[in-house]
């Protein structure tokens, strides 16, 4: 850790631009532990990694197959077919919410599960939520990787809006970022917080239009989409990768500047807190 940071006094903003800093001198740290969680995930597979694109390759088939042509789900207007693929919408809905779910249900015991590193003066926490959000990021673009596949061979075409994602990906880091901070406290002050958040992810799950379109939503309950981070998320990667069009400009900017303002009292909290972890432990 810089001296900077060793010199500024816990909690105060000096520490906190510092802790910022640390991102970048310690980035060689962040990817090690970005790379041990990837490989400690199919640790003890025959086919490693590779797993990290074929799992989710499978899923996005299955879906496929099962809603689409089994149970003929359609609603959504392949070019060229008659038919529509409702294993595609799903699964591109569920991508980004799988990886907003991955980093909040392991971020909320992040600090907990690497007591042995917290308790260590010199140590940067402040990278522990951050590697967690990051590798649910990582496994989020193997996922991708596989639904272009299957969207390249069944519909024959990307649209060239996919090159925009960036400009979603991004905000929804700093705001799975933020979430991650605050859960972090939450879990190291209260371990119970835990379960309390399970029930919250999956209450999001359903409240999400991901199993359904946002267009069918009631009247009296569309706030369910209009204040809805997620259904924004959401919202964007289906319209990027599956219509070919552009997100609207103002719910962009309004989620973006939401996204910025979790990350901030997120990371802030997280700060002028984290010198009391080790006494938690």
């Amino acid at each position: 850790m810089s001296t900077k940071v060793l010199s500024a006094k816990p909690g105060s903003w000096r520490a906190i631009l510092g802790s910022l800093a640390t991102f970048y001198e310690r980035r060689w740290l962040i990817k090690y532990f970005v790379q041990r969680q990837m490989a400690r995930g199919y640790k003890g597979s025959y086919l490693g990694l590779v797993w990290a694109f074929l799992a989710p390759l499978l899923m996005v088939v299955m879906f496929t197959v099962i809603f689409s042509e089994v149970i003929g789900i359609r609603f959504r207007e392949v070019t060229g077919d008659s038919s529509l693929n409702f294993g595609l919408f799903l699964y591109c809905g569920l991508v980004p919410f799988l990886a907003y779910q991955q980093a909040l249900t392991q971020g909320v015991n992040v600090i907990r599960r690497n007591s042995d590193l917290v308790q260590k003066v010199v140590f940067p926490t402040e990278i522990l939520p951050l590697t967690t959000v990051l590798t649910s990021l990582l496994q989020n673009a193997f996922g991708l990787g596989a639904l272009m596949l299957v969207l390249t061979v069944l519909e024959q075409q990307l649209h060239w809006t996919i090159l925009l994602l960036p400009l979603v990906v991004v905000p929804q880091l700093l705001l799975t970022l933020g979430l991650s901070y605050l859960m972090a406290v939450a879990g190291t002050y209260v371990p119970d917080v835990r379960e309390t958040l399970r029930t919250f992810v999956r209450a999001t799950f359903w409240i999400t239009p991901i199993l359904w379109p946002a267009g069918r939503v009631p009247e009296n309950l569309s706030f369910l989409v209009d204040y809805n981070p997620l259904a924004f998320l959401v919202g964007a990667y289906r319209a990027l990768i599956l219509d070919g069009e552009l997100p609207g400009a103002m719910a962009s900017i309004y989620f973006s500047l939401f996204a910025v303002a979790v990350f901030g009292v997120g990371f802030v909290v997280f700060n002028r807190v984290k010198h009391n972890f080790a006494d938690q432990l």
